[in-house]
């Protein structure tokens, strides 16, 4: 896979609770989305609303519980290209570090970086996922909104 970005951080939460904050809409909507369609589920597109940018639908390719998800967005959906429409691969990995902390990488894949618009949409997303990567620690660890 060639990996446009990828961030990580830890997490001083079991693997399942971490996996548990990305996967379900109850989690999802105390520290990242306004609100969220439905749970992830395999095979099927969820909705991530935010009230400032709006539907953002992410269709989900890949569900290993503990593991893996794996999302897939639409460039021009996401507001992130004008002139083409394409498909970006989302990939979420969740490691067990000790039995109380996880390590979760996201990458993503699939953006036409040799243009402009597929070079900013690159640079933004992984902006945003830097912030729900820590917006989910320190709600996880520490109960506190970051959005707020």
């Amino acid at each position: 896979m060639n990996r446009n970005f990828r961030i990580r951080t830890r997490i001083s939460k079991p693997v399942a609770e971490v996996f548990n904050a990305v996967a379900s809409k109850e989690y999802m909507e105390k520290y990242f989305t306004d609100r969220m369609s439905s749970d992830l589920a395999e095979g099927e597109q969820v909705i991530w609303n935010w009230e400032e940018y709006g539907d953002h639908p992410v269709t989900v390719k890949t569900i290993k519980p503990n593991s893996l998800i794996v999302l897939e967005l639409n460039s021009q959906e996401w507001g992130k290209t004008v002139s083409d429409s394409y498909p970006v691969t989302v990939t979420m990995e969740f490691e067990v570090l000790d039995e109380g902390s996880t390590m979760l990488s996201i990458s993503e894949s699939g953006w036409k970086i040799e243009e402009e618009e597929g070079l900013a949409g690159s640079y933004d997303n992984c902006g945003g996922w830097q912030h729900m990567a820590m917006c989910m620690k320190a709600y996880l660890e520490y109960g506190i909104d970051l959005r707020k």
